[in-house]
């Protein structure tokens, strides 16, 4: 797939983190890329994951005995539910009158990109619940209990096992809670709370890896981040890491000017990069590359790059950040017609299809009747009239990119103007920001990673534009 924008009606189809990858979003069903049978073949093989952290596979795990992918979309349904219940009774209690904790609550609620994360068997949609859940359980009370305190830090931590760009939040609710002159006690709860858990993750991961870490992919991500403006004139890097050079690599990859290469997610996939060479392949497909030793030489290379042309790094970070305001274009849509793969238009390679096969059967207890469906997404069935509705609905209901800024821009007022400065909205506007900027500071934009970031920065906005000195006991 090359870089630009999408074809109308195929943004669901194309947002692929692992080029060649099989798998899509679907109007039913869903699962999406390989990605998705990692987390299913973890349920069914508990093991932390090279690439991603197992979070999200220990809740599949959970879910297991009932062999239901719809069981899993229709809690997270549920979930996206109560997040935007707890958005409108945070507002609520911090004074936003009843419309306004309405609209902030509504993103969560009606935009069609939400709805699809619901429905994707992913790790998002769960990891934006603990984060939420946490915020709710601190927030809520005026004053919270030490019990209270450390359920936040626990849920704020299992997110990071879940999604690992949440960890700097592990930081700073004990930040906010001194500032709100909660103590050291109860800030030193919710760091120990939440450190509980990336501590036990980490421990997990080292006695079956061996290495104390979450993954064993942090450093190539961040090194796929630098191949979008290194200059090896520049950055002069030791002989054993010439090999890791935008120069060194195949093909299109190789391209001297920064502007015109390709985006991050080809050079971390890509077969022929030097990651891949002579590694073995197993039978859970694109792990090879990602051992400790690589990932260590990743991260030398990607912080000598970042040490050599800091204002490079920063413009690329600045230029992806800006993407989901100025545009709706990537925004996750359903699709709109049938996809029919044929051929390499799948996007199915046969090693990976055998480990589909292979997840799903695991997971669900039966495979039957699911190779002919892995290339469009197991379960891929638009079914008329609803599929054409939702089409119809996201045409017209959706967060145009503008609204989005608009919303982070009056939340950044609320930290400025000292009349509407709070502690709780820094805290929320400053955690979107993180779960906005992080993901793409390590690899690269892709609009599912902003939608954690939506329901923060809707109430960091609505408290901002609130009356000062309404702050409510209600919820």
């Amino acid at each position: 797939m090359a870089p630009g924008a999408d074809p109308p009606g195929t943004a669901a189809l194309d947002l692929r983190e692992r080029p060649g990858r099989g798998g899509v979003a679907t109007a039913g069903r869903v699962l999406f890329q390989l990605d998705t049978y990692d987390y299913l073949w973890g349920a069914v093989h508990p093991s932390p994951n090279v690439v991603n952290p197992s979070g999200y596979s220990l809740f599949l795990w959970l879910l297991w005995p009932f062999h239901s992918i719809v069981l899993v979309a229709l809690l997270q349904h549920l979930l996206g539910l109560g997040i935007a219940t707890m958005v409108y009774a945070l507002a609520r209690r911090y004074g936003v009158p009843g419309w306004g904790a309405t609209l902030a609550a509504a993103p969560v609620l009606f935009d069609p990109s939400q709805i699809l994360g619901e429905q994707f068997v992913m790790a998002d949609l769960l990891a934006m619940a603990l984060l939420v859940g946490g915020f709710a359980v601190l927030l809520l009370p005026r004053s919270p209990s030490i019990w209270q305190v450390v359920t936040a830090g626990l849920m704020t931590g299992a997110s990071v096992v879940v999604r690992p760009t949440a960890l700097p939040l592990v930081l700073l609710v004990p930040l906010f809670l001194l500032l709100r002159r909660a103590g050291w006690r109860r800030a030193g709860a919710a760091l120990l709370a939440g450190l509980i858990p990336v501590a036990g993750y980490m421990s997990w991961f080292a006695a079956v890896h061996g290495s104390v870490n979450m993954t064993n992919s942090n450093g190539l991500f961040l090194w796929s981040r630098t191949m979008s403006f290194a200059n090896c004139a520049v950055i002069k890097p030791p002989a054993d890491l010439q090999a890791l050079c935008p120069s060194a690599q195949p093909g299109r990859l190789a391209e001297a000017d920064p502007s015109r290469r390709l985006t991050p997610k080809y050079y971390l996939w890509n077969h022929r990069t030097w990651q891949w060479r002579g590694e073995p392949l197993g039978f859970v497909p694109d792990t090879a590359a990602f051992t400790q030793a690589n990932n260590g030489r990743a991260l030398r290379f990607a912080i000598m790059a970042i040490e050599a042309q800091p204002f490079s790094y920063v413009h690329v970070i600045a230029a992806a950040a800006a993407k989901p305001f100025v545009t709706t274009v990537n925004n996750l849509r359903f699709p709109a017609v049938q996809p029919h793969p044929s051929g390499a238009a799948s996007g199915l390679v046969q090693a990976n299809q055998r480990y589909e096969i292979a997840a799903v059967r695991g997971y669900l207890g039966s495979a039957q009747g699911v190779a002919g469906d892995l290339g469009n997404g197991y379960g891929t069935r638009l079914e008329s009239p609803y599929s054409s509705l939702m089409d119809s609905y996201q045409r017209v209901i959706f967060l145009p990119g503008q609204v989005l800024a608009l919303v982070m821009l009056t939340g950044l007022a609320g930290l400025i103007l000292p009349r509407r400065r709070t502690a709780v909205a820094a805290l929320l506007w400053v955690s979107a920001a993180i779960l906005l900027v992080l993901p793409i500071a390590e690899h690269e934009y892709t609009y599912r990673y902003v939608l954690p970031a939506v329901p923060l920065a809707c109430l960091a906005a609505a408290i901002a534009l609130r009356k000062p000195g309404h702050e409510t006991a209600q919820t």
